[in-house]
């Protein structure tokens, strides 16, 4: 064999995956007052947390192209949780939520309570500043 025919073709490096920092204050773990069954697992807190520029951008366009609900991108837990959530432990989980969310996604949801759009099927939020359940939505 030739020396040309043995080299081997260098593949292209491959691209670095970019991500935050860990840093303090980025989340916050709430614990539950009423823990949840999922499955076969106890759901004795739910994590809430800072959210990346691209997750808003995704939140925001799936709240116009969808009449469903949408979980809240700084609000770690299944829609299934979420609506399985004693209202108490909702109110909680929303409000430490709210401190965590970014401007835009503040400026949206204060956009739609401004508009008395706060029940709609597309809001972020409900009146009280919390994501809506889809008992919320149809009741």
């Amino acid at each position: 064999m030739s020396e040309q025919q043995t080299e081997k073709t260098e593949q292209p490096a491959a691209m670095p995956v970019a991500r935050l920092k860990d840093a303090p204050g980025r989340e916050k773990m709430v614990p539950l007052q009423y823990p949840v069954i999922f499955g076969d697992q106890e759901i004795t807190e739910i994590r809430v947390r800072r959210c990346t520029g691209k997750e808003v951008q995704d939140y925001i366009a799936r709240l116009g192209a969808s009449e469903k609900f949408e979980m809240l991108p700084v609000i770690d837990c299944p829609e299934a949780v979420w609506d399985a959530l004693d209202a108490d432990d909702q109110d909680t989980v929303g409000r430490e939520a709210e401190a965590f969310f970014p401007r835009r996604l503040r400026a949206v949801a204060e956009l739609i309570l401004a508009n008395g759009e706060a029940t709609s099927a597309s809001s972020p939020t409900s009146t009280a500043g919390l994501p809506q359940t889809s008992s919320e939505k149809t009741g």
